[in-house]
């Protein structure tokens, strides 16, 4: 049969034989019939065959085609709900413009739909794997990360009254909190690496680490030392050791020494990050040096500076990391900025430093919205015993 008929001529032919032929066939072989009325017979059935041949051809073709229909809905119906399996197997090969080859189309379609479906979920299952191998690893890192740094504990135990945010992005960052005893004082600290995840984290070992190699007891009193060392250091390790200049990473650091027994005046030294006094509703801030530690645009002998502070009974000593000010959000997506965290050091100035963490954490949401972490954020706040030394 011709494979460029559609189905209703395909009917056509059909039926033809059995409305036409047959019927005019039948009548030619009862020769028992005289000529008129054979004449008038078939005259009369072939009359009658034109008048029903269309209208039984469209009415066969229509049964078939909404049969055909029925299937094709159904199928489609089964992939829409996400069932590709098919019940039987596809109809043969055909004409390309018939509801048969629609069908094989749409069945092929649903196969190729499931085989994809299956490879997705696959992957999707292999994915899962990963992100918990992941996760697991990073929650492990996490707990290396803080077991490494100075801990909140020792800030606490050294001064009663002080808090620490310390909140990375990710479960690991590149902020370093640092405290350590000396032999005449104590060295307090806030450092803030370069990135955040992993390579910020990676970054936080190296710079305790330099701080650690650093002799306390030879610096007592003199934090810009310790500063100066730990530029040393770090870029031996990471200029020098790396490549010759591959690596330009670094730390910015704030850096407080307060004398043992007396804690009415304390020495600063600053690589980029300042120190704020809030004294009452005023906040006095002592600057840093224009220097990182560990970058290449430092010398290698770069000197750091100390200043010297003078402290009144009740003050407030407030170090911080950038990722607090650069949060943007609002309702321009602007950065937070300092003038809000100066206002909020005076507006808490009477409250307890613990209700003034909280304080802070609501400004810094209420500002960040619905809009992603920037960075991760350290703030340090202690209120030393001006009169009293270091317990």
């Amino acid at each position: 049969m011709d494979a460029g008929l559609g189905t209703p001529a395909k009917l056509g032919l059909i039926l033809f034989p059995f409305v036409v032929i047959a019927p005019l066939a039948l009548m030619f072989g009862q020769a028992a019939l005289d000529e008129g009325t054979l004449k008038a017979v078939l005259a009369g059935y072939v009359t009658l065959g034109v008048i029903l041949y269309y209208p039984l051809v469209r009415l066969a073709g229509k049964s078939i085609v909404f049969d055909q229909v029925g299937r094709l809905m159904d199928s489609c119906m089964r992939i829409k709900q996400g069932s590709y399996a098919a019940d039987a197997a596809p109809p043969v090969r055909g004409d390309s413009g018939d509801f048969p080859g629609l069908a094989r189309q749409i069945y092929w379609l649903g196969h190729a739909v499931a085989v994809r479906e299956r490879r997705l979920n696959d992957t999707l299952v292999n994915l899962e794997g990963a992100h918990r191998q992941i996760a697991s690893s990073l929650d492990y890192a996490a707990r290396i990360q803080r077991a490494f740094l100075s801990r909140p504990s020792e800030l606490a135990a050294v001064f009663p009254d002080s808090f620490l945010w310390w909140d990375q992005r990710d479960v690991v960052g590149g902020d370093v909190f640092y405290i350590a005893r000396s032999q005449g004082g104590v060295f307090v600290g806030i450092g803030d690496c370069t990135g955040h995840g992993v390579p910020g984290a990676f970054m936080t070992l190296i710079a305790k680490a330099a701080l650690d190699r650093v002799r306390l007891e030879r610096f007592e009193g003199d934090p810009a030392g310790v500063l100066t060392e730990v530029n040393r250091f770090m870029q031996q390790w990471l200029l020098l050791q790396g490549g010759g200049g591959e690596v330009d990473d670094g730390m910015d650091m704030g850096l407080v020494y307060l004398d043992a027994d007396d804690c009415s005046r304390l020495i600063y030294a600053g690589a980029r990050r300042p120190l704020w006094i809030g004294r009452g509703a005023e906040v006095i801030e002592i600057g840093a040096d224009r220097m990182g530690l560990g970058y290449s645009k430092t010398p290698a002998e770069a000197v750091f500076a100390n200043v010297p502070v003078a402290l009144e009974s009740g003050d407030i000593l407030v170090l911080f990391s950038d990722g607090v000010t650069d949060q943007v959000g609002g309702g321009r997506d602007l950065p937070l900025g300092k003038r809000p965290l100066r206002q909020w050091l005076a507006d808490t100035a009477e409250a307890p430093l613990a209700e003034r963490r909280e304080a802070l954490i609501e400004l810094f949401e209420t500002h960040r919205g619905r809009n992603g972490r920037r960075d991760d954020v350290a703030v340090l706040a202690v209120r030393p015993q001006a009169l009293g030394g270091i317990r």
